[in-house]
């Protein structure tokens, strides 16, 4: 390599790095005060209608059914509870057809396509304008849609609780339905031993 080469080099990288300075500096001071920036969280960006942000969930609408989280392509969303109006599950978060125990959207793996608003049948999940869900930890990503808050360990507790106590209350069903069988079989048998042969 010549000296003559070196030099020339040297001469078009600085040429090109006072050029694009240059174009910054014009830019700082003709667009002073149309500046891209945001002073964020004082000042807020316009967010577009069709914006999909943080998912909200009207509970009371709520049927269960399961399609937002079976759609879902990353499997985000988890849900558990007892559906029907009167179901066993007591201490939920009771809609019109369900119980819920727990419904929850992972943000560590969510992509928010919003591919879970579209098959709800009673349109209760959607995509909301909120944007900020942040945390220092991965165990914070999780959101608890039932009380808009990080899904925590006491929240896993009552939903332990609740599965337990789903349990017992159905076995308990099944065994006093069990029980009127019988009664209505003795029932049946004594009634044909009393009434006389024909």
């Amino acid at each position: 390599m010549t000296a003559g080469n070196y030099f020339t080099d040297i001469f078009k990288v600085a040429k090109s790095i006072a050029i694009g300075m240059g174009i910054t500096m014009r830019y700082f001071i003709q667009h002073k005060k149309n500046l891209a920036t945001v002073q964020y969280p004082r000042e807020r960006d316009f967010i577009p209608p069709r914006h999909r942000g943080i998912h909200y969930l009207e509970t009371e609408k709520c049927v269960m059914c399961w399609k937002c989280s079976e759609i879902c392509p990353v499997e985000c969303i988890y849900i558990e509870g007892t559906r029907g109006a009167d179901g066993p599950l007591q201490g939920g978060y009771r809609g019109q057809k369900a119980t819920l125990s727990k419904f929850t959207v992972d943000y560590t793996v969510c992509i928010f396509c919003g591919l879970c608003e579209e098959p709800c049948p009673p349109k209760c999940i959607y995509l909301g304008p909120g944007f900020d869900y942040h945390a220092t930890d991965r165990t914070l990503m999780e959101k608890n849609l039932l009380t808009d808050e990080v899904y925590t360990e006491e929240d896993e507790k009552f939903v332990l609780w609740a599965r337990e106590e789903n349990e017992r209350l159905i076995s308990e069903k099944k065994q006093r339905e069990a029980d009127e069988k019988a009664k209505a079989a003795l029932a049946k048998a004594a009634q044909g031993a009393a009434s006389p042969p024909k």
